[in-house]
């Protein structure tokens, strides 16, 4: 909850906070304290779009410059007023996910989001801070409780999502969320709260993830030894105390593949690192998102392909670097991640509801980052 250190965040009642929301069209939920029954933190964006490459720093470049007019504090249950999302409210307001992408991290999906997001009819929430560690800790009270999918739940979680992707230019038609690559985990609860939005997983063979994320880290190696690593792995918390970094990730990633591979008979669409190209991205935006855009939003999406998708200057081309993962680390860690991950990546290859399940993944011209 220090995301906008430099704000006011008072706490606001319920009556005071929704005349304020919808009176305020740039307000959304920008972070949620789990803590002490759950708070959110709402802050007024403006027509701001989220082009950065995380929402997060959407965020903290507009508190840097001064630019966020007002900042309060509500209670969880403020998103069940119906004084807020009843007629010509957030409901209304609220641009419905056209699609939800899910990923194992360091495989593309920061592409894949960062081109939907060049579009200005599009609301592109790429791992959007309420939606990343607040609400599923709020939600299962610090991972000591199940993520109960009750009515009142789903509810609040549709809600949220509806209030983050709410419509603050006129040209704003459609809304995607990528969320972070743990969260796959929660993928039948977000389902069920959307059970019409259409979703895809975005995964790499984990050899190559771990290198990257051993060289610039992660969120999930923050949380070893604790009740979240625990869910993240499976394994027992004081067990994951005691792992070292690459079999503690490999654990958390061959429980992502498990997950996924089960959401994946129930519709879940999945898709490896290496189809993911500037040839067959319409087929991905189609077949994944079940998204045709125009021939002219298709060109301004395909421009993205051409940088690091974590450059948000656009100023550095992409680089191909899967040989150079994969040297990173000694053979006896390769072995270990491959023995941990055991088939999960070839199931994910050879699935049905596979987008490529056919292509020749090691032949085939990848142009992400």
């Amino acid at each position: 909850m220090d995301l906008i250190p430099a704000i006011t965040r008072a706490y606001v009642r319920p009556s005071e906070a929704v005349r304020r929301i919808r009176n305020q069209q740039g307000v959304v939920p920008v972070a949620i304290d789990p803590a002490d029954g759950g708070r959110i933190l709402w802050a007024d964006l403006g027509d701001q779009p989220f082009r950065e490459w995380q929402f997060l720093y959407t965020i903290e470049h507009l508190a840097a410059r001064g630019a966020i007019a007002d900042a309060f504090m509500t209670d969880m249950d403020v998103l069940l007023d119906d004084a807020l999302f009843g007629a010509t409210g957030l409901e209304d307001d609220g641009v419905c996910p056209g699609g939800f992408v899910f990923h194992v991290s360091r495989c593309g999906s920061t592409l894949l989001a960062k081109a939907l997001g060049r579009a200005p009819e599009h609301i592109m929430i790429s791992q959007g801070g309420p939606l990343q560690r607040g609400f599923w800790a709020w939600l299962t009270d610090d991972w000591r409780r199940e993520a109960a999918a009750t009515p009142e739940t789903l509810a609040l979680f549709r809600r949220l999502v509806l209030a983050m992707a709410r419509r603050r230019r006129p040209e704003q038609q459609t809304s995607f969320v990528k969320f972070i690559s743990w969260n796959v985990l929660y993928v039948d609860f977000i389902r069920q709260a959307f059970p019409d939005v259409p979703c895809l997983f975005l995964y790499r063979d984990p050899v190559e993830v771990i290198a990257s994320v051993l060289r610039e880290t992660t969120a999930a190696l923050e949380v070893k030894g604790t009740r979240e690593a625990a869910f993240l792995t499976g394994a027992p918390a004081q067990q994951t105390a005691t792992m070292d970094d690459t079999s503690y990730l490999a654990h958390c990633y061959a429980r992502y593949f498990e997950v996924a591979l089960r959401a994946a008979d129930k519709g879940l669409r999945v898709l490896n690192y290496t189809g993911l190209s500037p040839r067959t991205f319409p087929d991905i935006l189609d077949r994944g998102l079940g998204f045709r855009p125009s021939r002219e939003t298709l060109a301004l999406m395909l421009e993205q392909f051409r940088f690091h998708s974590k450059d948000d200057s656009n100023s550095t081309e992409f680089r191909a670097d899967s040989a150079e993962k994969r040297a990173a680390l000694t053979g006896a860690e390769r072995r270990a991640i491959e023995t941990t991950c055991s088939g999960l990546l070839a199931q994910l290859d050879q699935s049905s509801h596979n987008l490529f399940a056919d292509l020749d993944h090691a032949a085939s011209t990848v142009l992400s980052a």
